[in-house]
């Protein structure tokens, strides 16, 4: 039994090792990771203020769709959880879950913001819709880069768990070919 617990703390330490080394295989550097998470908060903070500031409950009184008034809501949800996801990743730039998080709620994100923006250019008022544009402008870039970095990091775990999955097959053959020691 020794054994298969020696194999597992190798192999967890060869994931573990091989992870920590994914910043110097041609995947965005750690720094930039969490240069690009700070972007992204501050970013999802300016977006917030202005969303905040708008009203569609008003939009809806000059003949504007109710959905602007759930879409507001979600729309100010969402930047929360860019915002929070973007912090993890920022903290933790290894973690693949971060990183799809953060690159699914910018998109969620960003879909929503259009959609307000058009509302606010119709209902509202162009300077803020100009605003918004703006806001989703400034996040375009990052969503790329997340985006990359998403396939670049999945890509690389995958590698590590192909590896990984192989030096275990590897030790498994070796315990079964041992005689049973008395």
């Amino acid at each position: 039994m020794s054994d298969v617990y020696a194999f597992w703390a190798v192999a967890l330490a060869f994931l573990c090792s091989h992870a920590a080394s994914a910043q110097q295989e041609g995947m965005l550097p750690r720094w930039q990771v969490e240069e690009l998470a700070r972007d992204l908060v501050e970013n999802a903070e300016r977006a917030r203020t202005v969303v905040a500031a708008l009203r569609p409950q008003e939009w809806v009184k000059n003949g504007a769709p109710e959905a602007y008034v759930q879409q507001h809501a979600a729309l100010l949800k969402e930047l929360g959880n860019v915002k929070l996801s973007a912090q993890a990743l920022g903290r933790e730039p290894e973690r693949l879950t971060y990183a799809v998080d953060t690159f699914l709620w910018l998109d969620r994100a960003d879909s929503l913001l259009s959609s307000i923006s058009a509302g606010a250019r119709r209902y509202y008022n162009t300077a803020v819709a100009d605003l918004l544009a703006s806001a989703r402008n400034r996040n375009a870039g990052a969503v790329a880069a997340v985006k990359s970095y998403v396939r670049e990091l999945a890509a690389h775990v995958e590698g590590a768990m192909v590896v990984a999955h192989s030096e275990a097959q590897r030790c498994r053959e070796e315990i079964i070919a041992k005689p049973p020691s008395r």
